[in-house]
Formats: structure tokens, C-alpha cells, sequence
């Protein structure tokens, strides 16, 4: 399946109410190192089948120290043996099929941690999965013809609007016909906008003299209209095949954009490099793409034609022939409705700042696998840069361009042991809100690590006082620190209602508790990182307090959702 939020459904021969462990389990003697099985079956949802040739995934949690699959036989059977103590992810995918996860009580609630002890065998677990949905239709122009290599692109939806988020890594097509099929839909509610380009990005051939009028095509959203804001969000459920949804496009008046690259950089400029606008705002009115150009350093001009207007970002990139560094260069640009010449954007190199990490305690024996970044603030932008650290901890970033930017300190592969505990540009201590780079700077930046980490475990509750199976726990910095997204944490509690979270940064927190357990409330992701979705849940937040080299223990309410988020129980 494509890489976007997965919904499943994971149903058990006889799941008990009220979060009780959902599968039989046996627990026999043995000595401390003995391993554990696990074994049970995959079934269809509509029709009770075994399902051939699913896929079973057991991965550790945290991290991907231990990761095997098992393929399930004709009878839809898998089984792991010899499988050490711990805590782990239990997966199952099949293609058509909606991905499943252990714990699950329906579509949309999250999954459970298995916790295995020394020698427990766990059999008779039974995965039953959902068939995925699809929706089919046509893209015509205003005359009715179809048109061919239309770009069709799905949002998940969101109860807030701009905070829907595209579906899917890669366009889908319309043919020769002017058919599309999205498929592999997991359950929920999406949104669909169709974006046409009547000609090929760079095409430079002029209209003719007495073409006065340039015409193209906006966006259009289900259903059929032009406006983000009234488009209608689409309710998918298992297996659905939703057809036909037809768009008719129509031709609007749009303007060109003319202008100048100047590129201020060393070395033979000899490659070409690409302006590109961007429409400003989130969400759907991304939907309207292409619009680029390409340029020759020497002359550096561009001509970016069916513009509609708006205001845009737009984006002068160079990759240097010689060098391989990317150049970028950005500005705001407002489009009338008239065409826009004489425009005039400079691709300058950016600064080079070197770098050292300090640590405190011991340092990851794994090296090899750290990764430190630099992101940009306030734009939705990847981390920048992925330097070499070197045995005595210095890396260099190279050719950083101008802007706002706050350090980051990964380790892929493993279990984060390690936290920044501080950072200086220069003389100058970084706080959440960043540093700043500027031309002509010839400052290093220090950070300081520390593996005295905190760890934070606990048990959730229900209304009931048992144990909450497959609850949502995240951990949330307190408000002045809520700009940090790689502070918040999250994970789910195993079948005993139990959690733990490591390698926790020190500091002041609140944990919240969800279960997501409405009806309404499917189809739509939580949002935690959202200050008005996370409001009405403040007071149910439990504080907590996180020491270097602490170990805190929390009990937990459940937190359980009805229907809008300001209806918070």
C-alpha cells in the first residue's frame, strides 16, 4: 500500500469488552532466557476466508533491533518461534487489503504493543482485514472531450480546514480517455482535486499575436467546483468502489510571469536551473501545481505562462555542475490580473558553518547512524543538509542559504538514548525560536549532548478502573516549548494497559490518554500538534516533571473522544 496514514480493522474470535487481552495465551515454566511464540491466523473481513500470502510483521518497540515477517500459508496461518522478551509492533498487510495492527478494535482506533514475557506462547490470534476502497471517473474540458494526463490528487480530510493533507507519494494520470482510479483507499473521508497544464513544464513557444487571451484551467474540487473552500469531502468505507465522479474543467483567464534569475555564484554556471511558483496557503489550494520554468545562468530569464491570480512563493533553485551544492533563492510575488514582467529574484551562495557536538555521559556506540540537520522555520521545508560528523564530533554545513533555522539531532536505526541539552551559535545561546543566518556570517555552532535521559512509564485506566487496551498516550511539552515537534512523543499501551516511553528529553510535560471511540470521529486523524484541537482536552492532561537520568511512573485516565473535540469527556 502507498505510504499514507493507515486505517485498519484487527477483530478477534472473541474480543472481550472493556480493553481485556483479546487472544488466548498460555504461559508456561521456563528459565529466564527462554524465547516466546507467537501464532494465529489471517482472515477476510467479508467472507471469513484464510488470506494466503499475508504479511506478518513482528518489530520490536522502540526501534528495529529485532524486525522479522512471516508469509501466511494456504490456511492462513503464520507463526514466530524462538522470539526473545520485549515489547513489539504486530502488523499484517496484503495488497487490496486494509493494513491491520494488533489491538485494534475497529477502523481508525490505533493498535496495541504486545508485551512478551520469557517463555509465553500466545496462539489463536485472528486478524481479520478489510478489502481497501476505490474511486473512479472521468476528467472532461468544457466541451465535453476528455483530457489525458490530467493529475488527479486525494487529501485526507480534516475537521479544520487547510490542515488537509495529501494522500500518496506519486500523481495519478488520467489516460487517453480521461479516466482515473484511485485505489488502495483505506477507510475515511478524503477530498479530490484534479490540476490540468495544457502545456508541458519549460514549453517556451509564444501564443500567436492575435492569441490576446491566455486561458488554462484551475484546480476543480468535488463537486465540480473552483473554490477550496466549498469542496465536499468524500465518506469511504471497506471495499467501497465509489463511480462514477466525473470533473468538467473550465477555461479561465490566467496571466504570465516574466523575469530574471541572477545567479551570484563562483565556477562555470553551465547547468540549467528551475523557477517554480507555489501558491501560498495550506491544504487544498496546494493542489495548483506546474507552474515552473526553467533558466540558463547566462541570461537567467523565465517565463512562467497560465498563471491565475494569487499570492505565491516563488522558488529559483541551481545545482551547481561543479560543486553538486543545491542553491536556493525565495520570494513572495503577487499576481494580478494582468501579466506580471520584470521580475527579479538572486541566487547568491549560501554560508558554510561548522560545527561540533560535545557530549555529557556516554555517547551512542553507533555513530555512523547520527544525523544532524538544520530546519527551517516556518516553512514546509525537508531538514537541511545531512553532514558528516567526524571521530572528534566536528561536521560542516554547507552553503546554508539565508533564513531561520533550529539544530537537530537524530539517531536512525535504534532506540534514542540521547538528547541536545544546549546549543550556541557564535556567543549566542539557541533557544526554541532558533538562529538566524545571514550573508556574510563566520559563526560555528555548538551543540552539547547528553545521554542522561528520562524515561516515563505508566498504566491507563478506563471508566471502568481496567486497563485500557491500544489507548493513545502522548507526551506534550509544556506551552512554551509546543513549537518543538520532535519533543512530543507518543505510543500506544499494550493488552495490560501498560506503556513506557525512553530516551525522553528532561523538562516540564503534560501526558494525555485517548481513546478514539466515536463513530464521528472516524475518518479524521487527531491532531495534537494543533493548539485549537488539543484546547478542550488541557485540563485532562496529567503533569509531569522529567529529571536527567529520571524515571517518573504515572497512572492514567482514559481520555475517550465524542464526537467533536470541544465535546471532550
Amino acid at each position: 500500500m502507498r505510504s499514507f496514514p493507515i486505517l485498519c480493522l484487527l477483530l478477534f474470535t472473541s474480543f472481550p469488552p472493556l480493553g481485556q487481552s483479546a487472544q488466548t495465551s498460555t504461559t508456561t515454566p521456563a528459565s529466564e532466557k527462554e524465547s516466546a511464540t507467537i501464532a494465529g491466523h489471517v482472515l477476510r473481513l467479508d467472507a471469513g476466508e484464510p488470506l494466503k500470502k499475508a504479511r506478518v510483521t513482528l518489530r520490536s518497540h522502540p526501534g528495529e533491533e529485532f524486525s522479522v515477517f512471516a508469509l501466511t500459508d494456504e490456511q492462513g496461518r503464520f507463526l514466530f518461534e524462538d522470539t526473545p522478551p520485549g515489547s513489539y509492533d504486530l502488523e499484517v498487510s496484503r495488497d487490496g487489503y486494509v493494513d491491520a495492527i494488533y489491538g485494534q478494535k475497529r477502523i481508525g482506533g490505533s493498535g496495541a504493543i504486545l508485551t512478551l514475557t520469557s517463555g509465553q506462547r500466545m496462539n489463536d490470534l485472528v486478524f481479520k482485514l478489510a478489502h481497501t476502497a476505490a474511486i473512479s471517473g472521468h476528467v472532461f474540458d468544457e466541451d465535453g472531450e476528455p483530457i489525458a494526463k490530467a493529475t488527479v490528487i486525494t487529501y485526507r480530510a480534516s475537521k479544520r480546514l487547510g490542515k488537509e493533507r495529501e494522500n500518496g507519494e506519486d500523481p495519478i494520470l488520467t489516460n487517453d480517455l480521461g479516466e482515473f482510479r484511485i485505489f488502495d483507499l483505506a477507510p475515511g473521508r478524503y477530498y479530490i482535486a484534479v490540476n490540468y497544464r495544457r502545456e508541458y513544464p519549460f514549453h517556451r513557444d509564444a501564443p500567436a499575436p492575435n492569441q490576446k487571451l491566455y486561458t488554462g484551467y484551475l484546480p476543480s474540487y468535488y463537486p465540480n467546483t473552483g473554490d477550496p473552500a466549498k469542496a465536499q469531502a468524500i465518506s469511504v468505507g471497506p471495499g467501497d468502489e465509489i463511480r462514477p465522479m466525473d470533473f468538467f474543467l473550465r477555461a479561465s483567464r490566467f496571466v504570465t510571469v516574466r523575469g530574471r534569475v541572477i545567479c551570484d555564484l563562483p565556477g562555470n554556471l553551465a547547468a540549467s536551473g528551475r523557477v517554480s511558483l507555489n501558491p501560498q496557503g495550506p491544504g487544498l489550494v496546494q493542489a495548483l501545481q506546474g507552474l515552473e520554468d526553467n533558466f540558463r545562468p547566462k541570461d537567467g530569464s523565465f517565463v512562467i505562462r497560465n498563471v491565475p491570480p494569487g499570492t505565491y512563493d516563488l522558488t529559483a533553485s541551481y545545482n551547481g555542475s561543479e560543486s553538486g551544492d543545491l542553491h536556493l533563492a525565495r520570494r513572495q510575488l503577487e499576481v494580478g490580473n494582468s501579466d506580471v514582467d520584470g521580475v527579479t529574484i538572486t541566487i547568491s551562495r549560501g554560508v558554510d558553518i561548522f560545527g561540533r557536538l560535545r557530549w555529557e555521559g556516554t555517547p551512542p556506540s553507533d555513530l555512523g547512524n547520527l544525523y544532524v540537520g538544520l530546519e527551517p522555520l516556518g516553512e514546509s521545508q525537508h531538514l537541511f543538509s545531512r553532514p558528516a560528523i567526524k571521530p572528534d564530533g566536528t561536521f560542516q554545513f554547507k552553503n546554508v542559504a539565508e533564513g531561520s533555522y533550529r539544530p537537530v539531532v537524530r539517531l536512525y536505526g535504534a532506540a534514542v538514548n540521547f538528547f541536545l541539552k544546549s546549543a550556541r551559535f557564535g556567543s549566542t545561546a539557541i533557544s526554541d525560536a532558533g538562529f538566524t543566518v545571514q550573508p556574510g556570517t563566520d559563526l560555528s555552532l555548538e551543540l552539547t549532548m547528553s545521554s542522561r535521559v528520562a524515561r516515563l512509564s505508566g498504566v491507563v485506566l478506563d471508566a471502568n478502573s481496567l486497563p485500557a487496551v491500544g489507548a493513545t498516550v502522548v507526551l506534550i511539552p509544556d506551552a512554551p516549548h509546543r513549537g518543538v515537534v520532535w519533543q512530543y512523543k507518543s505510543t500506544t499501551t499494550d493488552q495490560n494497559g501498560k506503556f513506557s516511553m525512553s530516551g525522553l528529553t528532561p523538562g516540564d510535560y503534560k501526558v494525555f490518554s485517548w481513546d478514539f471511540v466515536d463513530e464521528s470521529e472516524e475518518g479524521y486523524e487527531a491532531d495534537w500538534f494543533d493548539p485549537e484541537w488539543l484546547k478542550p482536552y488541557e485540563i485532562k492532561g496529567e503533569s509531569v516533571h522529567l529529571e536527567e537520568s529520571g524515571q517518573q511512573s504515572v497512572h492514567l485516565a482514559l481520555i475517550e473522544t465524542r464526537g467533536d473535540s470541544s465535546a471532550a469527556k
